[in-house]
This record gives C-alpha cells, sequence and structure tokens, in this order.
C-alpha cells in the first residue's frame, strides 16, 4: 500500500477502541514469545495493484499451526496495526477473549477482531494437547473497519461457520500458491473482504433465528407497527410477558423503548399521510388516535424536529433523527 492511502485510512472517524501504553521492552519481549510458539504452513501476501482506500482490500491470508502452549497474542500489542484479522479454526482448539468473554474455538469456529482493540486476545487454551490449526486473514480500508466494528457490536466476535462454506474455499484455494505474492485487481479484493463480512453477517442472523428474545421483538414489532395508538403493556399481554421483560429486549435489540418506538412508527404514518394526501392536518391527527391536536404537533416535532406543517412543505422520507 502507497504512502497516501496510509495516511488516509488513519483518519480519525474511526479511532482505535482502546489505547494502551506499551513499553518498548514489552513489546519486543512479546514479539519475540509470539513469533517462535507458531509457523506459517503457507502465507500469500497480497498486492493490490489500484489505490482505491475508500475499498477494503486484502493484505494477506495463511494457514498457520500452533503447538506451544505459550502461544498468545495480546492486540494491546498491535494497537497502531491498521488491520482487522478473521482467524478460523480448521483443526484443534484455539481461544479468543474480549471484553464479552472468553470463547473457546473448536474446528468451523471463527473470531473477528479489530487488531487495535487493546482488550482482545488470542491463544492456545493450556489445557489442549492437540496443534490448533487455523486459517487467518487480515485485511483493511475504511468501510470494511466500520463494517467489522458494526458486526462486533451486533453479533460478537465469534461465528460458526461451515467448511464449505465459499468464502472459506476461497480463502484455502491459495494454499497452491504457496509462500508467495499475489497480484490483485483491488475489486478483486474488494470483493473477497465484502464476501467474508457478509458471510459471517449471515452466520450472526442465523444464530440469531433460535434467540428467544429476538423471537419475542420480532413477534412485537408488527403489533407496534400499525400506526395506531398501541398500549406496551397490551401488547406484553398479547405475548404472554411482563411489561419489564418486553422493554428490556426492545431496548436491548432495536435500542429504544417500545414506547419510542411505536411513537416513530406512529409518526412515520404521519409523514407518509402529510406528503401522499391532501388531508387536513388536524385530520391526520384524529386519524392517528389524537384526541387533542396539540398532542399530535408535540409528538411530531419530538420525531421529526419540524412541525406537521414544515414537514409537509420541506420534509422529506424517510426522515431522520
Amino acid at each position: 500500500m502507497n504512502e497516501s492511502s496510509d495516511s488516509y485510512l488513519s483518519v480519525d472517524t474511526l479511532p482505535p477502541l482502546a489505547a494502551a501504553e506499551v513499553s518498548p521492552e514489552e513489546l519486543d519481549g512479546h514479539g519475540r514469545l509470539h513469533f517462535t510458539t507458531f509457523q506459517h504452513l503457507w502465507r500469500t501476501h497480497f498486492h493490490v495493484l489500484e489505490d482505491a482506500p475508500m475499498l477494503p482490500r486484502p493484505v494477506d491470508v495463511s494457514v498457520q499451526i500452533v503447538r506451544n502452549a505459550l502461544y498468545r497474542n495480546d492486540c494491546r500489542y498491535s494497537q497502531f496495526e491498521n488491520y482487522r484479522y478473521f482467524c478460523y479454526t480448521l483443526s484443534g482448539v484455539g481461544g479468543f477473549s474480549d471484553k464479552s468473554g472468553t470463547y473457546s474455538l473448536p474446528a468451523g469456529h471463527a473470531f473477528l477482531v479489530e487488531k487495535d482493540n487493546a482488550d482482545a486476545a488470542y491463544f492456545y487454551p493450556p489445557e489442549e494437547s492437540e496443534p490448533w490449526r487455523f486459517l487467518a486473514l487480515n485485511f483493511n480500508g475504511l468501510p470494511a473497519h466500520a463494517m467489522t466494528r458494526a458486526l462486533v457490536k451486533k453479533y460478537g466476535p465469534v461465528y460458526a461457520l461451515a467448511p464449505d462454506t465459499p468464502i472459506i474455499k476461497r480463502l484455502l484455494a491459495y494454499e497452491a500458491n504457496g509462500h508467495s505474492i499475489t497480484n490483485i485487481h483491488v475489486a478483486d479484493g474488494a470483493q473477497m473482504v465484502m464476501e467474508l463480512l457478509l458471510a459471517l453477517m449471515a452466520a450472526g442472523r442465523a444464530r440469531e433465528e433460535t434467540d428467544p428474545v429476538i423471537e419475542l421483538v420480532r413477534r412485537a414489532i408488527p403489533m407496534m407497527s400499525t400506526g395506531e395508538d398501541v398500549l406496551v403493556q397490551d401488547v406484553a399481554r398479547a405475548l404472554g410477558v411482563s411489561r419489564e421483560h418486553l422493554s428490556r429486549c426492545f431496548q436491548r435489540h432495536v435500542g429504544m423503548s417500545p414506547r419510542q418506538f411505536c411513537l416513530e412508527q406512529r409518526m412515520r404514518r404521519a409523514c407518509l399521510l402529510l406528503k401522499d394526501t391532501n388531508a387536513p392536518i388536524k385530520t391526520i391527527a384524529a386519524q392517528l388516535g389524537y384526541t387533542e391536536y396539540s398532542n399530535f404537533v408535540h409528538a411530531f416535532r419530538q420525531v421529526t424536529h419540524m412541525t406537521p406543517t414544515e414537514f409537509r412543505q420541506r420534509g422529506f422520507l424517510p426522515f431522520t433523527h
């Protein structure tokens, strides 16, 4: 990567997750230990032929093996590395930890991490005896950095992927190159990284299908999306849970309370009626269940930061808040 793209990717729009002071002696000691406790079975470094810093790009792909119980990589020693790292267990068992917990990584499981996350580490569990063999991909590019952070925030750092997942097979195919440098078009590199991130997103979504909390939220959303005056306690009662439990689930997975969600749904419908019909605003307010026009105006401004009249004149859909 040339100097201009390096400087571009160091912009402050996506700062490191954490910072940690590490002495040169400590860094040197960690590096010597780390690099003597694993082996590259093969590695391909990607030379991207065009400079397009706004596109994701692979840096290198490899298969590594660990037999030494001392193997550990604390990311606080990598806080200046501008990479995101995907690690997929092929055989044996690895370990990963961050603020969310400590995870075991048997075959078919992977972790995704920002290398500058000072709270993360990956290691060879001391109780294991079988060598840990894993596929590793380093990648960068500002969009990929943002997507990695979003994925980990939504689905966590650990994912299950079948060995026949197309992106796993595609990455393993580079074994034929051995230890080499491979020229790759910027479009092909971007496609490779995006294919990986989308596969991880699909794996995270599939895991959600078995989450009873998420299922509860999914059942509640249509009941709250009518645009009418819906009472949260009525929805909770219909679903057989307490209002408090429903509120906790909503806050966790939707990022707002059920009451706020219902309000936004009503105001979205109000926006549609204001833009797509010529109905008087007071008629729209009554249609949405507001007996007091002033209450409708107050609620509308709370969500859209405009009055209904202002929105009809110069607002747009979808509104953002």
